[in-house]
């Protein structure tokens, strides 16, 4: 369905969007300026690639110039059958939002783009004129399928004339037909696929904008995170230090030695806050060294144990190996362990089970922490890694951000499956045991 750029119908097809939703059309639409952008730098080398994989030649291009002659008369006809086919079809002409006159300006473009397949020029110039046609196609939401039919018909024609016609060498002219006509399919493919790449690398830039607003924006904020923090810090130290001190002059069962008990927890409760400001906004590279993960994962349970408000909950080890060896930060990966058990004993409320199942992947580990608790809504998951973003009464909402950036730091990777009611994965990836990579300057 080519057409002549000046005369297409680019503001007569309907769009398949909604062009009432300004903002998909301020990205994806003809209110971008930015769409389509296209390298034509390429196109001749690009169109020579497509001529020698269909082994396109200057005989080929000769004898399409003598088709010119017989089948010129023929064009009006050819023309009108193209268009009581498509006219036939009611999911074609859903295509067309336009009148009478457009069909008109269609059959006329038609008519042009025939001369110019016979025309004899197969050069630059008439691939950029077929890509120009295949841009305006994309332009306009023209269906690709209703391209490739489309064109399968104009074939169809074309091949039946040249078989009425008193070649001497038949075959030779079908074939060059052939041949043009697989180039026009391939021009016209390549016009969707600039377009799509054009789209994507808009998207894309579209993200990476907004990641990169994001990230301004939890900088500045940690920045004022770690000075608030760093501010507290030293004055909630001397608070709990002088509680302390008047805790112990008082006598064993002074009715006051409950509040003071009351206000160092809650003292100690600040101080674990302002420690992950402290390590969110001004993370540490680790430092490496030898470490065992079983070993590592048994002693953070056992320090998990120890904590009140876990009721009843069941804490397991699911080993394939009693040692799997690997390089890390010991404190900073037992303080992912911490994070995450917790969260995951926490989850099953005063009862229920968190297993913890370690093993070797190749050469690295995996460990899978899962819980059958009340698991997570499907709204919030996406957004479980941000900072400062929590469900709890309790917490900075830094926890699972820290956790992320430790395990990238180290190499690995940390996802997180949950269904609501039926519990909660988290699953850790350590890349080489041996390697210890990572980009730790990225922490």
């Amino acid at each position: 369905m080519a057409t002549k750029p000046s005369e297409h119908i680019s503001l007569e097809l309907k769009p398949d969007w909604d062009a009432s939703n300004t903002e998909a059309s301020r990205k994806f639409g003809r209110m971008n300026p930015h769409l389509p952008t296209y390298n034509r730098g390429m196109d001749a080398s690009c169109f020579d690639d497509m001529k020698r994989y269909v082994d396109f030649s200057t005989a080929d291009a000769q004898l399409l110039a003598e088709l010119a002659e017989p089948l010129t008369k023929r064009i009006p006809s050819l023309v009108a059958e193209f268009y009581a086919i498509l006219q036939s079809d009611p999911r074609a002409m859903e295509v067309f939002a336009g009148d009478t006159d457009q069909i008109d300006r269609l059959r006329q473009s038609l008519a042009l783009w025939f001369s110019r397949l016979l025309g004899g020029e197969y050069g630059d110039a008439y691939y950029q004129k077929s890509l120009d046609i295949g841009h305006t196609h994309v332009r306009v939401n023209l269906p690709q399928y209703l391209m490739f039919t489309a064109m399968n018909v104009v074939r169809r024609s074309l091949l039946r004339e040249i078989d009425g016609l008193d070649l001497t060498d038949r075959a030779a002219y079908r074939a060059a037909l052939e041949k043009i006509l697989d180039l026009e399919l391939a021009i016209m493919n390549q016009s969707y696929h600039e377009d799509l790449m054009a789209r994507l690398k808009t998207l894309e830039s579209v993200r990476f904008e907004k990641r990169l607003d994001e990230a301004r924006h939890l900088a500045s904020l940690g920045e004022l995170a770690a000075s608030v923090a760093h501010e507290i810090k030293n004055p909630l130290a001397g608070i709990s230090g002088a509680l302390q001190v008047i805790r112990h002059g008082l006598a064993e069962k002074h009715p006051h030695r409950e509040v003071m008990d009351e206000a160092l927890k809650q003292i100690n409760r600040l101080d674990a806050a302002v420690k992950d400001l402290l390590i969110y906004a001004r993370p540490k590279p680790p430092q490496r060294g030898p470490l065992d993960l079983v070993s590592l994962v048994r002693r953070v349970i056992m320090i998990v144990r120890r904590e009140s408000g876990l009721g009843q909950v069941k804490i397991t080890v699911d080993a394939e190996h009693d040692s799997i060896e690997m390089i890390g930060d010991e404190a900073q990966l037992q303080q992912v362990l911490m994070n995450v058990i917790i969260n995951a004993a926490h989850a099953c409320g005063r009862k229920g089970t968190v297993q913890c199942r370690i093993q070797r992947i190749g050469a690295g580990a995996r460990l899978a922490i899962v819980d059958n608790g009340v698991g997570i809504d499907p709204e919030v998951l996406p957004r479980v890694w941000e900072p400062f973003f929590t469900t709890k009464a309790k917490g900075t909402g830094l926890g699972l951000s820290i956790c992320h950036r430790i395990i990238t730091a180290h190499g690995g990777t940390i996802a997180l499956e949950s269904k609501p009611n039926e519990g909660t994965q988290v699953t850790i990836d350590f890349g080489d045991r041996n390697s210890g990579a990572g980009d730790s300057e990225k922490v």
